[in-house]
């Protein structure tokens, strides 16, 4: 494949260069994608003099988690996430860009028309489609190892870490939020199951173990019923046979003799025949 040289390779795998709109080659800015680039968003405490947040302060992290679960909320609301990243290089192109990738164009676009009036820590925010197709390739992978050459004024995405925990359970949480919104949009009911959005501090577990062993004791109690039930017809069994034959004992006793056993016919000639009938 022939690269066009006219076109920013920076702008389009990364979503932004360091040149800006003073850049000799073309920032094609694409009409569709499922890719958002809300720019500067994230108050980075390395370059930003206006952050409450130093960069020794224990409780940054504990900030940048708030920040992300803020920000991944209401992302979420235009429509599904695939993935949300925050860059913390100290070049003004890249730092404190925020990306988030839906799983459709359409939630992309929703996003942009939502999200480009509104503001956010006292400052405007600008959201815009972003050409960025793979985070994969515009991540600085020696970033991720502690090996960049170049630091935080590298021109790839040096991907602030968060918690795998964390966005795992934003994942969850949307989940359960777009689940909702089928059913609810099913039922015909907007208000469809709103205790269930409600908070709770209750640790959630499927108690497999419990409902396995649950099962092994119905199974158990099922074949205990199966058993007894089999015993009594035996017995009854035993009974009925027991009073046929008091039956037979009586039913001899009073007659004085055993009773005839039933025999099969036997052909006879017609001479006997007529003999026995007037023995």
């Amino acid at each position: 494949m022939i690269e066009d040289r006219s076109v920013c390779t920076f702008y389009s795998k990364i979503g932004a260069c360091r040149h800006g709109e003073k850049c000799s080659r073309k920032h094609i800015q694409p009409h569709e994608s499922k890719t958002v680039l809300l720019a500067n968003l994230y108050p980075n405490p390395k370059t930003d003099r206006n952050s409450d947040i130093s960069v020794s302060d224990n409780t940054s992290a504990e900030a940048f988690e708030h920040f992300y679960i803020d920000v991944y909320k209401r992302l979420a609301q235009a429509g599904e996430i695939d993935s949300m990243l925050v860059c913390e290089n100290e070049n003004f192109h890249l730092s404190g860009n925020v990306y988030v990738k839906y799983t459709s164009t359409s939630a992309a676009l929703q996003a942009v028309m939502s999200i480009n009036q509104e503001w956010f820590a006292g400052k405007p925010v600008y959201c815009e489609l972003s050409p960025v197709q793979s985070f994969h390739e515009a991540k600085c992978r020696s970033h991720d190892t502690n090996t960049c050459n170049r630091g935080d004024h590298c021109n790839f995405m040096h991907v602030k870490k968060v918690r795998s925990e964390l966005v795992r359970k934003l994942r969850l949480a949307q989940e359960k939020s777009l689940a909702l919104r089928k059913l609810r949009e099913l039922f015909g009911d907007e208000k469809w199951g709103e205790e269930w959005e409600k908070g709770t501090k209750e640790k959630y577990s499927r108690d497999r173990k419990k409902r396995k062993v649950e099962k092994v004791e119905v199974d158990k109690i099922a074949a205990d019923e199966d058993v007894k039930k089999n015993e009594k017809e035996a017995i009854g069994e035993k009974e009925t046979a027991k009073a046929e034959n008091v039956d037979e004992k009586e039913k001899t006793k009073s007659t004085g003799h055993e009773p005839e056993e039933e025999s099969e016919d036997e052909p006879v000639s017609t001479t006997e025949a007529v003999a026995r009938l007037f023995a």
